[in-house]
């Protein structure tokens, strides 16, 4: 035996057994790697016969061909304008990933970016896909998963906040007859109130959870949750309250850019709406979003017409074919461009992603 460590022959058993826990962890990566090219690829798919199946509901039932005839004369103009305008929401939603993630490698964090787009539109609600896809990329390149899950919070509150403050500034102004459109409270006041208190109700989280972190049983998995989101919430207001261009930049511009979609598809057909009643409309209405169906399908165009129509926008046939056509836009243009980019980025996988200095403010 002493010969044998002498010449090393206990060496290769040693190198062996190494090699192949990193071809295990490698195996391991190309199957979750493969699940999420298969969901991605399920959701195109899905996306495809939703869009079939609509295309046969049209020309097929007879109280929805107004509605065929209107996206018929559509004009071509308005339409490409509004991809133009998804686009522009795309690399919205990219400005603001990038500024959250500051430690994301600049190309890493376009592609990872544009990716949970993708998965967004095609795969599940709520943001979740988009949000596993990043977790799971983000914690191969060694991130801690307080960090990814605080990260992740941010991206999700900095979003969501843009969205509240829109529905109590426009349902209050609303509401007040300071602009037009319904001065139903019950299509004005209420979700604007509703938001106010979801706002507050959030910050009270965030304060309570770091409450609860002084105390000496918040530890191990508790504390960390506890930590992620004490510091997302906190996070978050730092960048609303410093007016960081680059954050607020791309929340903006994700959210509006992707209204000025559905306003240029009511333009396409002839119509022009108030923009506010068209944000409020939009806002309540992309609620049903939150449910657990792929793409949102089917609930997202009855939750966006039902309440456009409550808002008083008219007749219900142009109302359908804008929506359709704002979906068709909003789904295929973040699709497309998500997926090239799901595919370049597992040439970034066997890279280092993460900056070697976290920036003071984000980290």
């Amino acid at each position: 035996m002493g010969l044998g460590t002498r010449i090393g022959i206990g060496r290769p058993g040693r190198h062996t057994e190494s090699e192949a826990v990193g071809a295990a962890e490698r195996e391991r990566r190309s199957d979750l790697w493969h699940a999420d090219s298969r969901r991605l690829r399920n959701g195109l798919i899905s996306l495809a016969i939703f869009f079939g199946l609509l295309a046969a509901l049209l020309t097929g039932v007879p109280g929805l061909k107004a509605a065929a005839r209107r996206i018929e004369h559509a004009n071509p103009t308005w339409i490409a304008i509004g991809v133009g305008c998804e686009v522009l929401s795309c690399l919205s939603y990219v400005l603001l990933f990038g500024r959250v993630f500051a430690r994301l490698r600049g190309r890493a964090a376009t592609l990872l970016s544009l990716s949970e787009l993708a998965m967004n539109s095609v795969v599940s609600a709520g943001g979740l896909g988009g949000f596993a896809l990043g977790a799971w990329v983000l914690r191969n390149a060694g991130a801690s998963l307080r960090r990814i899950a605080e990260r992740s919070l941010v991206m999700f509150l900095i979003t969501s906040a843009v969205n509240v403050g829109a529905v109590a500034v426009l349902g209050f102004l609303m509401g007040f007859g300071l602009i037009g459109g319904t001065t139903n409270p019950l299509l004005t006041l209420l979700p604007a109130a509703a938001a106010v208190l979801a706002f507050a109700g959030t910050v009270g989280v965030g304060v309570w959870a770091r409450r609860l972190l002084d105390r000496p049983r918040a530890e191990g998995r508790l504390g960390t949750a506890l930590c992620a989101i004490s510091e997302g919430v906190f996070d978050t207001l730092d960048l609303l309250l410093s007016f960081d261009l680059r954050a607020a930049g791309g929340a903006l511009g994700y959210w509006l850019f992707d209204n000025l979609v559905l306003l240029f598809a009511f333009y396409a057909y002839g119509l022009h709406p108030n923009l506010a009643v068209v944000g409020l409309g939009y806002l309540i209405g992309m609620l049903a979003n939150s449910l657990p169906i792929p793409g949102g399908f089917g609930a997202v165009e009855g939750g966006l017409v039902g309440m456009l129509i409550a808002y008083g926008l008219h007749p219900a046939s142009l109302v359908v074919a804008a929506v359709l056509s704002y979906r068709a836009i909003a789904l295929w243009v973040p699709s497309v461009i998500g997926t090239v980019a799901f595919w370049e980025l597992r040439g970034e996988l066997s890279k280092e992603l993460l900056r070697p200095q976290p920036s003071q403010a984000t980290g």
